[in-house]
């Protein structure tokens, strides 16, 4: 599920989860949900490089087992091959499942938890006073979320911690179980963190709005 297809109302509840996992922790949980973390450019070229092999592997066992091949102009094997290029490239923009065939996991991995450092600092998440701000960072092409803690947070809280509630989220994604998930992976948060000695400040004024954040 893309960003763009959450409604009005599963943001709300995905809001709400933030504000019930606040309601007894000093952390303060910002949700970004993004199409995907990277274009993947290279993915493009490998699956145009591969059709247009494969149309010249054709091309060439034609040529020689064959007498349809015979009389035509070079360009037209030059421009057979890169249509094939092109299509391949065309059906892996328009197609996730087939772009992912192209990538590797590692690659995935990186480019979601490089974009997650970005949007931990784009959207103010170090800019709380008592630096516990919580990043929750959803990429939803590739399946994948990453949670990030501040210092304040990050002392008290193992990174190993999160390891669980990420897992289960993508698990949640992948199941296409989307809004659920993360709401869930939020209140787990907020337990975690209410078990970790997070408390609640007196004078806590929710420094970071609760609205989830959309990265196109």
């Amino acid at each position: 599920m893309q960003p763009a297809q959450l409604t009005n109302d599963d943001l709300r509840e995905i809001e709400q989860a933030v504000q019930q996992a606040e309601a007894s922790t000093g952390g303060e949980i910002v949700p970004v949900l993004a199409k995907q973390s990277s274009f993947y450019e290279i993915a493009l070229w490998r699956a145009g490089a591969l059709l247009a092999g494969i149309a010249g592997v054709i091309l060439t066992i034609l040529f020689f087992t064959t007498d349809v091949l015979l009389f035509m102009p070079p360009y037209l094997w030059l421009l057979i091959t890169l249509t094939a290029g092109l299509m391949g490239m065309t059906l892996v923009v328009s197609s996730w499942p087939l772009k992912r065939l192209f990538l590797s996991k590692q690659l995935r991995e990186a480019r979601v938890l490089d974009q997650a450092k970005n949007m931990f600092f784009d959207h103010d998440v170090h800019l709380t006073e008592p630096r516990t701000g919580i990043l929750i960072y959803v990429s939803f092409f590739e399946h994948q979320a990453v949670i990030l803690a501040d210092v304040g947070i990050a002392e008290l809280v193992a990174e190993d911690n999160w390891e669980n509630i990420v897992q289960q989220l993508t698990q949640g994604l992948k199941q296409g179980r989307t809004t659920e998930s993360i709401s869930q992976a939020i209140i787990a948060c907020g337990e975690l963190l209410e078990a970790s000695g997070v408390h609640k400040p007196i004078d806590d004024d929710n420094t970071l709005s609760d609205e989830v954040r959309i990265n196109e």
